[in-house]
């Protein structure tokens, strides 16, 4: 007698005996492989905020995301062959996941509607949360709420995490910094607070309705992951935090059966009204001072969001495409992005705020459907609470809700990565099975042998995917680091050739190598040398181009491009090099009209043209974007000094210096400085300007030997001396000079 038939005859019996009808039926082999490969590749799945892997680049973020989806393509074709094999594991659609769904197709469509479709598809190494993550984050969430049918299932799955955050705490409390940002693992102390945040409302979820070994196992958790929190410098999860704390109070005291109880919450509501109305009218000076510092440190934050307002309204149905922020950042860039005050960043890929992220790079139609994701998962937990007839079981649905809300205000100070994307489609894939009322509906179940020639498609197909989408682009990434690394630009060179074969996109690896190659001209190299490099600038030049053809409104581009083209310039003394960089850096500047850097570089390619008046007019236009940035009154001075206005030079450097450009800190900087005061004959100004240079280089015999002359000139005698006498003990060769230097001081 085959399996289907016993299950037949054993369900007849049950209804035969007048018993409740359930389900009855044996699991095959198979069936046991895939759920074995499911469960656990879930438990590995949750150890990827842990991942760091250094040769990387960026060590934080590809080798997490990298792993992540390679765990889910495993457990994914697991999961296709239990679905197919039984239809007990097939997904159960309820309206949370036609939210879920919906907001995927819209996410998917602005990526089609939107400016750069690779973009939108591969993200970055940096962020790496382009449709191709969100296609295994949502695998993820239909395995997870299709296969996981038993509370306790979840109760472990939340104990893992909780593990997880448990672990990184203890890094993060105790171990040494793996980043100059904090963050354990993570990398990031702020991303590293918005995930704890997730494992510390898992425990207190577990704590307030599990009794005995979770009870004491939340708690010790609480005990270690609230530290590393409060300690973190995630300030909107900090906050985010004792809100969820007092919602879930409150929640239970509304959704309490007693009466008492349910007064207790609305006077507490009508408590926090008046409070905040008397605020807002009589403004104490505790309250109006902490807002008014609150809103100077977030300046910085308020002008980005103010360019993530101007790029919506530039598209405000679908957006920009998800991506894309920083072709808007770009094109409506504030000047004063350079300037402490505004955060000195200016590079920007997202807004730091969820509703801003959403809004501009998926319009309007995008944040309707996130936040309908949010609605009805929020909507449907509570609509539960009534029905719980246990109140300890309140905590559950309850706490959820809550962990949504946190989460979502948390999100408009900072934004998602993996480690935050990971923890919230696994909730949401609780919050399907609590949906549910935690248990599975009574179906008969029906079971089909798996066709060999698809269970080959499946497997040729994950084995595809796991190629191109994950084996190539860690290869790429990986060549990456070694060509910025490699000693010798040839290596270097070879590295980054190595790194174009992923289908990820390749804007990063062409910036990054450009950037050095320019670096190897601006610090001056051998004849020789530089005919080994002039074949490299071209294929260079060749990549860059294809850049700006792929995406041709991201100003990067066109700024490294024109960069690449003033470098070859000075490699090659070609002025074909110049026209073309003419061309590129005034699209650049069309690009991004308020960025100073397109008008820094152009005026440095007027300048090779002998276009002098142009060049100064350029960085005066700079100046004027922003005045208070010294950097730009820094270059304008330098150009004073390459056409001999050494006393308009020395304005501009002192200029610079008084708005905080801190050339006095650069050795070659102060070297420039040393030419304009020698020029202008200005010993006591050179004076501290050689005690700068000095402390930089203490064994610079010439500039020892320099500030004994500036002292001579000023007739400080003792000090010349002393100073000629420390030139002479760096470089005994001096002595002849030094000799006749004494002598002359001494007459």
């Amino acid at each position: 007698m085959g399996k289907q038939s016993r299950e037949k005859l054993a369900r007849r019996s049950l209804a035969e005996n007048g018993e409740k009808k359930k389900r009855v039926y044996f699991q095959t082999d198979l069936e046991k492989i895939c759920l074995f490969v499911v469960r656990w590749g879930t438990y590995l799945v949750l150890l990827t905020p842990l991942i760091v892997q250094k040769d990387f680049f960026f060590p934080f973020v590809a080798p997490k995301t990298i792993f992540f989806r390679i765990m889910i393509e495993i457990i994914l074709a697991a999961y296709l062959f239990l679905a197919i094999a039984n239809s007990r594991y097939r997904p159960r659609i309820n309206i949370l996941t036609i939210t879920l769904v919906l907001f995927l197709l819209v996410f998917i469509l602005a990526s089609f509607t939107g400016v750069n479709l690779e973009r939108s598809f591969w993200s970055t190494n940096e962020r790496m949360t382009g449709i191709f993550t969100m296609l295994h984050l949502f695998a993820f969430f239909v395995v997870l709420s299709s296969t996981f049918k038993r509370r306790q299932d979840w109760e472990k799955i939340l104990g893992a995490s909780i593990i997880v955050g448990v672990l990184l705490s203890v890094w993060d409390l105790f171990g040494s910094d793996l980043s100059s940002r904090g963050g354990a693992t993570i990398g990031n102390t702020s991303f590293m607070a918005a995930y704890l945040l997730f494992d510390i409302f898992f425990a207190i979820a577990l704590l307030l309705s599990k009794r005995g070994f979770w009870q004491i196992f939340s708690t010790v958790s609480l005990l270690i992951m609230l530290p590393a929190l409060m300690t973190s410098t995630g300030r909107g999860a900090i906050g985010s935090f004792f809100i969820g704390l007092f919602l879930i109070i409150l929640g239970y005291l509304i959704f309490s059966q007693k009466k008492k109880l349910k007064r207790i919450a609305l006077a507490i509501i009508l408590a926090l009204l008046i409070f905040s109305i008397i605020s807002a009218v009589f403004q104490p000076s505790f309250i109006k001072n902490r807002v008014t510092d609150i809103l100077s440190e977030m300046k910085s934050r308020f002008v980005v969001w103010e360019t993530g307002w101007k790029g919506f309204l530039e598209r405000p149905i679908l957006g920009w495409g998800p991506e894309n922020f920083n072709n808007v950042f770009l094109k409506y860039f504030n000047p004063c992005m350079f300037l402490p005050q505004c955060g000195s960043e200016i590079w920007f890929d997202r807004t730091h705020n969820i509703v801003f992220d959403t809004l501009v790079t998926t319009g309007l139609v995008g944040l309707l459907s996130y936040l309908a994701v949010f609605g009805t998962a929020i909507v449907g937990l509570l609509k539960t609470l009534p029905k719980i007839v246990e109140r300890r079981n309140i905590f559950l649905p309850l706490t959820m809700a809550v962990l949504l809300i946190v989460y979502f205000l948390q999100n408009l100070l900072v934004f998602d990565m993996i480690n935050t994307y990971l923890v919230f489609f696994l909730t949401l894939a609780f919050i399907s099975f609590l949906l549910k009322g935690g248990n599975e509906e009574e179906i008969e179940v029906k079971t089909r042998r798996v066709h060999p020639a698809l269970g080959l498609v499946i497997i040729v197909f994950s084995v595809w995917i796991l190629w191109v989408g994950n084996i190539q682009p860690a290869r790429a990434n990986h060549y990456l680091i070694k060509s910025l690394q490699a000693q010798y630009i040839n290596d270097a060179t070879d590295y980054f050739q190595k790194s174009l074969d992923s289908q990820m996109n390749k804007y990063e690896p062409r910036e990054q190598f450009v950037q050095r190659i320019m670096r190897s001209v601006s610090q001056g190299t051998s004849e020789e040398i530089k005919n080994s490099l002039r074949p490299i600038f071209d294929s260079v030049e060749v990549e860059m181009e294809k850049s700006i053809e792929e995406n041709y409104l991201d100003f990067r581009h066109y700024l490294f491009l024109g960069g690449l083209y003033n470098s070859s310039y000075r490699l090659s003394g070609q002025t074909s090099e110049l026209d073309k960089a003419e061309q590129i850096l005034q699209k650049a500047v069309q690009l991004s009209p308020n960025n100073q850097q397109g008008y820094w570089y152009l005026a440095e390619t007027r300048m090779a043209q002998g276009r002098t008046d142009e060049a100064l007019s350029l960085l005066q236009k700079a100046i004027d974007l922003e005045p208070e940035l010294g950097q730009s009154y820094w270059y304008l001075g330098m150009t004073y000094r390459g056409i001999g206005q050494y006393q308009l030079a020395k304005e501009k450097i002192i200029e610079a210096r008084k708005l905080d450009y801190g050339w006095q800190n650069i050795s070659t900087d102060l070297q420039k400085v040393i030419e304009v005061y020698l020029a202008l004959g200005d010993d006591a100004g050179l004076i501290p300007i050689y005690q700068e240079a000095i402390k930089i280089n203490p064994e610079d015999e010439q500039l020892w030997a320099g500030l004994a002359a500036s002292y001579a000139n000023l007739g400080m005698v003792v000090e010349a001396r002393q100073a000629a006498e420390k030139a002479l003990e760096i470089n005994p060769d001096l002595a002849p000079e030094v000799e006749q230097f004494l002598k002359r001081l001494s007459e």
